[in-house]
């Protein structure tokens, strides 16, 4: 077996709903290089939409979105497919969506690009990396976000919209999941400040401590609970 100058994550997360059942599923893969970026690459299907996502995403290695593509199929027909880049308080786009046709977007944020958010669960969990632990007492607001849509299921675009949100940290927990027993850091995200989606609940994400990999995210708007069933470590990346 050759020596390989990245460490590898890869799993399997079950989408559970508290009357249907097992209702979607995603795998995804987490590698770091020797400088610890990480990109996640992560396939989604939720099984009554016939949706299937496909999203690839690079942080550096404070957890700082770098790019990002997306491509997704609602109804099992194509929906749109785009790539991201971040630099800066800049945000770019090149995308082709059912809806839109081509086009070429560009926005500035008001400050550095804090969070992205694509809609695996895999990736909802990386977004607590924003969260400043040396304050873990208070409740942190963001609002130089990114998300690919503001559906709760993230089925339309994928293109650039603005959002915000706050997170707060509730402690450490023990939880068990089909994967196993694990120790995690658990948080909240909500989103106090908007109109249009001030009303949902909090979600919650239970995360290990050093990855951010999901172990566990509860939502009471969908009724939904996302546990991992499957985890597997490669070998540490060489020197």
């Amino acid at each position: 077996m050759p020596n390989h100058p990245y460490r590898s994550v890869s799993g399997e997360v079950l989408y559970l709903h508290d009357d249907h059942g097992q209702v979607g599923h995603e795998t995804f893969t987490v590698t770091e290089d020797l400088n610890q970026n990480r990109t996640l690459r992560a396939i989604c299907e939720i099984y009554e939409e016939r949706l299937l996502r496909d999203v690839t995403y690079t942080v550096d290695q404070n957890w700082v979105p770098q790019d990002a593509f997306v491509r997704l199929l609602v109804d099992g027909t194509f929906q749109g497919s785009s790539w991201f880049n971040f630099s800066g308080n800049v945000v770019e786009c090149e995308n082709l969506t059912k809806d839109a046709g081509r086009s070429s977007q560009k926005q500035v944020l008001k400050g550095p690009i804090q969070s992205f958010g694509a809609h695996p669960v895999s990736n909802d969990a990386w977004g607590c990396a924003a969260f400043d632990g040396n304050n873990p007492s208070k409740k942190q607001y963001f609002d130089n976000v990114v998300t690919t849509s503001k559906t709760a299921h993230g089925n339309t675009g994928p293109s650039i919209m603005l959002t915000e949100k706050y997170i707060s940290f509730h402690g450490e927990e023990e939880i068990s999941v089909p994967a196993g027993n694990f120790n995690t850091n658990y948080y909240q995200i909500s989103w106090d400040g908007r109109e249009d989606m001030k009303k949902w609940p909090p979600i919650h994400i239970w995360t290990t401590s050093d990855d951010f990999i999901i172990v566990k995210i509860r939502w009471d708007h969908l009724k939904s609970d996302y546990v991992l069933n499957r985890l597997d470590l490669s070998s540490d990346k060489t020197t």
